[in-house]
């Protein structure tokens, strides 16, 4: 047993979970749970790396006095964030040798996949740290430290892997508490929940670029057991929820999800799950992250019907994120892609027909948002072209977007792209890809957004992130909440209205609004 554990959460980004502030992910919570169940009376400490840089000093003295400090981090789909910069390898590196006298386990995806900062490159290999650190675990990291503190060094496997969600039930109830120590708890933090592991697309490779088809046969979670913890999680003060550890949330519950590509959504199976998620957590932001087109476009009625139940409990402003990639038939061949022009032309008409009506908060239901990655086997000046005649057509047929992601491709070893990718796919079409990000942020992200939030719209409950040079940023609590530029400097915690008054790249400009400027808010208010 480890009487004293102390969890060093570095920040996580994959395409099926998101742990950068104000998320927290599952994997501190999990391993903390797997702590727990072996010794309820463990001191555990929760750290993040942004608290560590502030007095690493104290930190390194406090995890070598622990028996056990697992560190948590891997990005693998790298992004620009407002509220926390992950750890990068050379600060894990560092850290791993700062710390000798106590047992350090690395886990999350740079343990499994690897680590990157940026795209257009090739991660840094779990490889670089089997040196460094005590255990490498390539496996769950849950798994690994209940072995760990049950039956020793010896005897627990980094490559072990749960077969099911039987003991994370277990797990995620007891490691739930963990959040009152995240340093937005009481304010913005957001919750990752996971439905299930894996990719619909296994069958067939699923995308080359991509981790969640490595995780082979998808697994489900059992639903009874995702409104447990979302019980716990609100009894100790949760009120923001975000479904994004999946592939795709309109087939949770499918009976064809492991055994089809392209499994048909069961509507039914979603309402009930929606309506029992709603009562767990009763008055909390309940928002959705990832979806395949072509599962909308093969079953439009179906997949309609299941995001009309998930709007009948969510909170305005959510967003199914969509892997466009690019939508160049040849790149889609050769990378296999989900999906074509025409697919997501579909898919985005069908989000709008039921998603465009706006909420109580001031933002629209339900919208796409699309991601494209820049740097795929196959790209040429026409993909770029293609692309951009894509977005002018949704937007000339009066369809809305919430947001587009643009970025270069990370390359994961072990992926199917590891082995095909050469770094002249970036440098031979880079003026291309400069002028499609710049027609994008500079034309598509303003007319978007002054489609779905013409001025005069009133957003509510905005959340103060941060202040610098007589303006301050604010967002919503949900999945990739829109960012707010407001004139003057409001200090958080502070939640306020506030309305539209203009447009900046991917971001707007308001004033607030209201009797008061600014309403402080505490957990469980």
């Amino acid at each position: 047993m480890a009487r004293k554990v102390v969890i060093l959460d570095g920040y996580t980004d994959e395409p099926a979970g998101l742990g950068v502030p104000p998320y927290i992910d599952v994997y501190p919570r999990y391993i903390a749970g797997a702590v727990w169940s072996i010794d309820p009376d463990a001191d555990l400490r929760y750290y993040t790396i942004d608290q560590v840089r502030k007095d690493v000093d104290s930190f390194v003295k406090e995890a070598n006095s622990s028996d056990l400090t697992a560190i948590v981090a891997g990005v693998v789909v790298p992004g620009k964030y407002i509220g926390g910069e992950p750890i990068s390898a050379e600060e894990l590196k560092l850290l791993g040798r700062l710390l000798g006298n106590t047992f350090t386990v690395l886990a999350g995806p740079v343990a499994r996949f690897g680590i990157g900062q940026e795209g257009g490159k090739i991660a840094t290999s779990p490889e670089h740290f089997k040196s460094i650190f005590s255990a490498v675990v390539r496996g769950d990291p849950e798994e690994y430290v209940k072995q760990l503190l049950k039956e020793g060094e010896v005897r627990a496997s980094e490559y072990a892997m749960r077969k099911d969600y039987s003991e994370v039930r277990r797990f995620a109830v007891l490691g739930a508490k963990i959040i009152t120590q995240h340093p937005n708890f009481g304010y913005n933090l957001t919750v990752e929940l996971e439905t299930y592991r894996g990719c619909s697309r296994w069958i067939s490779g699923g995308c080359s670029f991509c981790i969640e088809p490595l995780y082979g046969r998808p697994v489900q979670r059992n639903p009874e057991d995702v409104i447990l913890e979302m019980r716990e999680l609100y009894r100790l003060g949760a009120r923001a929820f975000r479904l994004g550890r999946q592939s795709d949330i309109l087939v949770y519950g499918s009976k064809e999800l492991g055994e089809k590509e392209l499994p048909r959504p069961n509507p039914e199976f979603i309402e009930r799950f929606f309506q029992l998620a709603r009562d767990a957590i009763e008055g909390s932001v309940l928002h959705v992250d990832n979806s395949n087109p072509a599962v909308i476009a093969k079953y439009p009625e179906e997949s309609k019907k299941a995001m009309l139940a998930m709007i009948e409990y969510h909170t305005p402003g959510d967003i199914l994120a969509f892997g466009l990639e690019n939508l160049d038939e040849e790149v889609a061949e050769i990378n296999n892609l989900n999906s074509n022009e025409e697919v997501a032309y579909e898919a985005v008409k069908a989000v709008n027909e039921v998603g465009l009506l706006r909420g109580d908060n001031g933002m629209p239901h339900l919208l796409p948002g699309l991601n494209f990655i820049i740097g795929l086997p196959g790209e040429r000046k026409a993909s770029f072209e293609k692309n951009i005649s894509f977005l002018e057509r949704i937007y000339e047929d009066g369809f809305a977007v919430r947001r587009i992601n643009i970025r270069k491709v990370l390359v994961i070893p072990g992926t199917r792209l590891s082995v095909m990718w050469r770094r002249e796919y970036l440098e031979r079409n880079e003026e291309e890809a400069e002028r499609f990000e710049w027609i994008v942020r500079h034309v598509y992200d303003v007319k978007f957004l002054k489609r779905i939030l013409p001025r005069g719209t009133i957003l509510r409950d905005l959340y103060v992130e941060k202040s610098s040079n007589g303006k301050t940023y604010a967002r919503q609590l949900g999945t990739y909440p829109l960012l707010v530029e407001l004139s003057g400097t409001f200090n958080r915690p502070c939640i306020l209205d506030a309305e539209i008054i203009g447009y900046k790249g991917r971001s707007v400009k308001a004033r607030p609004v209201g009797e008061k400027d600014c309403t402080h808010v505490m957990a469980g208010t």
